[in-house]
């Protein structure tokens, strides 16, 4: 591919994802916004909230192993993540979109791409996991302010756009471990970020 092609595909890609970044604004953070600043919120209970979701970002990385629902990816299947996974940002819908006019274009080219995607995967779920503990804190908050509305709308909100992206990511992990685990150690090792 040409350094054009290349910024083309980015920019597609970027285009793509950044519908369904919308959504998630939409449902989660804009009502928190709304609530807070509003709303029925307390400017206090949201620095506190924000105090709390930035302490989980300092969790190790060995805390997401230990809260991985299953090494069994039927299960991530039964809870419906491999349809998730179609929907979700660069996922299956948004690579055959891109496929279409760039056939070559793979995530995953190498064992150095699997080793990339796995650790990248840590990433990402503690970034939702951040936002799926704001989020709940204020789901919870907006309940005992009698804002039903605003608590139906980020529950809804964080189970799409927080609990079920995390719950890829698990899934995403078990399938790209398989892989490395596969292969020689000497050949493919992973870091944990």
């Amino acid at each position: 591919m040409t350094q054009t092609e290349i910024k083309e595909l980015e920019k597609l890609k970027y285009r793509l994802n950044l519908i369904l970044i919308a959504f998630l604004c939409s449902t989660t953070l804009a009502p928190c916004v709304i609530f807070y600043f509003r709303g029925e919120g307390q400017l206090k209970w949201m620095l506190i909230f924000i105090g709390i979701s930035y302490l989980v970002s300092r969790l190790p990385t060995t805390f997401y192993d230990r809260f991985q629902i299953s090494e069994d990816v039927r299960i991530y299947k039964l809870l419906g993540v491999d349809k998730f996974k179609q929907l979700s940002t660069n996922g299956d819908l948004i690579n055959r979109r891109i496929r279409k006019k760039y056939p070559t274009h793979r995530n995953i080219i190498n064992f150095e791409t699997i080793k990339d995607k796995l650790n990248e995967t840590y990433k990402i779920e503690k970034s939702h996991t951040v936002l799926f503990v704001f989020c709940l804190l204020t789901n919870i908050y907006a309940v005992f302010t009698n804002s039903i509305g605003t608590a139906v709308i980020l529950f809804i909100g964080n189970i799409l756009f927080n609990y079920y992206p995390n719950l890829l990511q698990q899934y995403n992990r078990i399938r790209y471990k398989r892989v490395v685990n596969n292969y020689s150690p000497a050949v493919i090792t992973y870091d944990k970020p």
